[in-house]
């Protein structure tokens, strides 16, 4: 658990750690007022048993004669109003607790979740190529959530371990004999959940990442092949293989919902068992029932509080061995350096303060490129001049090169050596200036579930649309008229990929 409390205090901005700080002071406020609840019992009990002998106690004597209380049964009323009124300040906290921590962890999952994504689309086009897509979206969709799950359950953790102290505490100075028997058997169950449960929970956790995975891949591949999928006819096959990665998940998530509940059924069990046995061993021993009654009754108040504690405790170590793998695997994937510097991603800007100019001619100068994890060269001091002004066609048969040579020069692909040249600078000197000249149509169209107007005005704030630039452009790309006859105009939605558009109207949109 301690290496899981560093990944996650590593993964966490300085803001966040300090705000975890702060969440640990409050839970400790609660803890106390937890046990303070629970303790005002005792009093209260010995007060309706035996009201003579609370009344010649030397502290109740000083009490009644500061306050003015002339009778026991005045004290009682005094005692049950104090408790009323302290059970209502503590569960006040207690609510007002749960929404700090609650604000706390949701808030802070959203940032995380978005600089995830904003990582992951900064990585190098080549990290593409041989990424798990299915395992991109799990990552941002399920593991940074379980993240923040983790933190919530490793706070109510730490709530419920120091409720659980201070309740201790009391116990032992009710009756130490019990407390040590109860505290054994509690300890017993503790240590027998970490060594057998906690390695089989890991193990689930692992599973059922893999089964997301899984699951979201033929998701993903059914959907975006739906044409393919319709003409071939296989409908079945995409289904029954989602089917039975499903299952799969779902008998993951049974085996670890049995074992989750599992804790706080020993426990209970074991629990009550030991104090009942230990009334028995004290009545075979011709105890005294009646002297022990106040003890039994102040135990029974702080045991039914202590016993959900601790099952509670178990059960989030149980969700601590279920979450380790999806904190392990962020902690081993993604570079949180931004994140924790800036609160968010924050990325480079070049410094060249020299334009980058379009001019006289595009050239790929000596360039060499293989694909990652192959030693096979695409392109061998690969050398190309495209004036500027002209049209240039790239010839060759499958496989020469002719993708490879078009992503190079956009700059998504580095060359393991050689240069390309704009006039006489390197675009790498300022890729986003190299970018802000290229357009580019890839020969499948990329277009989002937007509209008409979106889609031209691809990636710019709604607000920023200029309205005369975008029907330029579609008269340019002689789409004017066909825009002009559509009953919402640009506002018209093209649907997912635009399959609501001809071939051809995707490409002059694109």
């Amino acid at each position: 658990m301690i290496s899981t409390i560093k990944k996650l205090l590593f993964m966490l901005t300085k803001r966040q750690k300090a705000g975890m700080a702060i969440l640990g002071v409050l839970i400790l406020i609660g803890g106390i007022l937890e046990t303070v609840g629970v303790s005002m019992i005792l009093p209260l009990v010995s007060a309706i048993l035996d009201p003579e002998s609370l009344m010649n106690n030397e502290y109740v004597i000083l009490f009644c004669d500061y306050f003015g209380i002339e009778s026991a049964e005045n004290l009682i009323l005094v005692m049950l109003v104090s408790i009323i009124i302290v059970f209502i300040l503590k569960n006040a906290y207690l609510l007002f607790l749960t929404y700090v921590q609650s604000r706390f962890i949701n808030r802070n999952q959203a940032r995380t979740v978005g600089y995830m994504l904003e990582e992951y689309l900064n990585r190098p086009y080549e990290f593409y190529l041989n990424a798990d897509i299915p395992t991109i979206f799990r990552t941002v969709d399920s593991d940074v959530p379980k993240i923040f799950m983790m933190l919530m359950v490793l706070t109510q953790l730490a709530t419920e371990l120091i409720v659980s102290v201070f309740l201790c505490i009391l116990l032992l100075a009710v009756d130490f004999t019990m407390t040590i028997m109860l505290a054994i058997i509690l300890f017993g169950m503790t240590l027998l959940i970490i060594k057998v449960m906690k390695p089989k929970l890991n193990q689930i956790g692992t599973q059922s990442q893999e089964i997301q995975s899984r699951v979201g891949k033929w998701r993903l591949q059914s959907i975006y092949g739906i044409k393919d999928v319709k003409v071939l006819n296989k409908e079945n096959y995409f289904a029954s293989n989602f089917q039975k990665h499903s299952l799969k998940g779902a008998m993951l998530t049974s085996r670890y919902n049995v074992m989750n509940n599992m804790p706080r059924l020993l426990i209970e069990t074991m629990s009550i068992s030991g104090i009942l046995l230990y009334l028995a061993i004290c009545i075979v021993g011709g105890a005294d029932i009646s002297k022990l009654i106040p003890q039994i009754s102040a135990f029974a108040v702080a045991a039914v509080r202590l016993m959900p504690s601790v099952n509670r405790i178990n059960t989030h170590m149980t969700n601590v061995a279920f979450l380790q793998p999806a904190i392990d695997y962020v902690y081993d994937n993604v570079d949180f350096s931004n994140y924790k510097k800036y609160g968010m991603y924050q990325k480079e800007i070049s410094t060249n303060s020299q334009k980058l100019v379009v001019e006289n001619t595009i050239r790929l100068c000596d360039i060499t490129y293989s694909y990652p994890n192959t030693s096979k060269k695409i392109l061998d001091q690969a050398n190309m001049v495209i004036p500027i002004g002209s049209s240039v066609g790239v010839m060759g048969p499958s496989g020469a090169g002719k993708t490879t040579t078009v992503d190079i020069i956009l700059g998504l692909l580095r060359a393991q050596s050689g240069t390309i040249l704009c006039g006489d600078k390197d675009i790498f000197q300022d890729y986003d200036e190299w970018l802000s000249h290229i357009g580019y149509i890839p020969q499948a169209i990329f277009l989002t579930d937007d509209s008409i107007r979106e889609n031209i005005a691809f990636g710019v704030p709604a607000e920023e649309i200029s309205e005369e630039r975008i029907w330029e452009v579609l008269e340019d790309a002689q789409m004017k008229t066909f825009v002009e006859q559509l009953p919402e105009g640009l506002d018209t939605t093209i649907g997912d990929r635009g399959v609501r558009l001809s071939g051809g109207q995707r490409q002059r949109i694109g």
